[in-house]
């Protein structure tokens, strides 16, 4: 667009909320009223904007919601949840979720969360990337209270060095901690040896991780953790080992430790028993 005669400034874009941003042909600038009704617009002396449209959170939420199917009551889908289905009655989804399934009653999707999925019960919450879980219901009504869940870790090693596993592999994603819960666990851990390096491609370690944590209301952690060789490294090929612990002050996950100049593939499949209660400790 060219500037308008005796100004020195000139539309640029519209914003998806409707607001005209302006030009000098240089830096973007904010229109007068002058400025802005002369191009054909609107101006909105209570924000100080020149507008396009009018904004409607009705019209924005029913975009948000076309590839959504809400069966039931009372379920609610917040900004930028896509790809999702609700069955069940007053369950929400937190934002930015895709590609998830929520069966039930009053579940909890939290916020940019992937590829998840609540099967059934009620007053469940899933905190992490790909988790599955099943909700034993609610004390009081609360969230998170009683449940079992399933995430998937995984990741590489090259060397003997202590390595966090990455839940459905993505980068610096870890199991998130749940406070005044006490938490059991049991992750049968497989690595791999690729064949690049020492050793042969399919010799492999498998070994068991079995165990409880405690998370305090500050996420403090207290662990009890036994390994156990599920397939003994004289029938594998490879002795290796892991363990449960902190990744950061707010997560956890399976630690696995490989070998020197060994390329090893690793997966863990990780259930998790949760019990939180509503008193701190």
């Amino acid at each position: 667009m060219n500037f308008k005669r005796g100004f020195n400034i000139k539309p640029k874009e519209i914003t998806g909320i409707g607001e005209v941003i302006f030009t000098d042909g240089t830096n973007d600038v904010v229109p007068n009223q002058l400025s802005c009704e002369a191009y054909g617009y609107t101006y909105n002396a209570d924000t100080g904007t020149c507008v396009a449209f009018e904004y409607s959170t009705q019209v924005q939420n029913f975009f948000n919601n076309v590839t959504n199917n809400r069966l039931g009551s009372n379920n609610t889908t917040e900004k930028a949840t896509n790809n999702t289905l609700i069955n069940g009655t007053n369950n929400l989804t937190k934002g930015n979720n895709n590609n998830c399934l929520v069966n039930g009653r009053q579940h909890e999707l939290t916020n940019g969360l992937n590829n998840s999925a609540i099967l059934s019960g009620r007053y469940g919450q899933a905190l992490n990337q790909g988790e599955v879980v099943i909700s034993g219901g609610g004390f009081n009504e609360e969230l998170a209270m009683s449940q079992m869940s399933f995430v998937q870790q995984s990741g590489n090693t090259t060397d003997g060095t202590e390595t966090a596993l990455l839940t459905q592999y993505l980068p610096t994603t870890y199991i998130q901690k749940v406070a005044n819960c006490v938490m059991g666990f049991e992750a049968h851990v497989i690595g791999v040896n690729t064949g690049i390096g020492d050793g042969s491609a399919g010799d492999y370690g498998y070994f068991k991780l079995t165990g409880g944590v405690k998370f305090t209301n500050g996420l403090a952690s207290y662990y009890h953790v036994d390994v156990h060789a599920v397939v003994p490294h004289g029938h594998s090929g490879l002795n290796l080992t892991g363990t449960m612990k902190d990744v950061t002050a707010t997560s956890f996950g399976v630690h696995v430790t490989g070998l020197a100049e060994t390329y090893i593939q690793w997966t863990a499949s990780i259930k998790l028993w949760q019990n939180r209660i509503q008193q701190t400790f």
